[in-house]
């Protein structure tokens, strides 16, 4: 009888174990992206030029994220991109670029999660190009992020 109780002991204290692993590797996973914000502001001349972030790294392929701030004017054209060669840190191109997404209007105070394969295809890094809607000169400020936090989008 006293064997059958502590062979239950040990099982339990086996899976626990198990259990803690799981939620360990999982839980690690899951904050690795690179979500947090990064702010973005401009003033778009209206001249066609186009204009474009910083890029960060793409660890993941959960969506990417922007968020056009109250105090923008008029609607945001946005679309993410990359190419081989640059890294996080350096100045993106918003004219030359190997991969690019969809273009996304985005108005002020509103957000947008859209689908960003660049790490599928194999680049490290990504950026934000931007332009205004009607190429008129308006304020822009915002928030992006490569990846999301919220899974949103989560193509694995």
């Amino acid at each position: 009888m006293r064997t059958m109780h502590k062979e239950k002991k040990v099982v339990f204290f086996l899976m626990m174990v198990l259990g803690v692993g799981i939620f360990a590797i999982t839980g690690k996973f899951a904050f690795a992206n690179n979500y947090t914000d990064t702010t973005f502001e401009f003033t778009y001349s209206g001249d066609g030029s186009d204009v474009a972030t910083t890029a960060r790294n793409k660890t993941d392929n959960t969506y990417t994220y922007v968020r056009s701030l109250e105090d923008s004017e008029g609607t945001l054209n946005v679309a993410a991109a990359a190419k081989s060669g640059i890294t996080s840190g350096e100045q993106g191109d918003p004219f030359s670029y190997g991969y690019v997404t969809d273009w996304y209007q985005i108005k002020a105070s509103n957000r947008k999660y859209f689908p960003n394969d660049a790490h599928k295809k194999g680049y490290s890094a990504t950026y934000l190009c931007m332009s205004s809607s009607d190429h008129k000169s308006h304020y822009y400020h915002g928030k992006w992020s490569p990846d999301n936090c919220s899974g949103y989008g989560s193509a694995n």
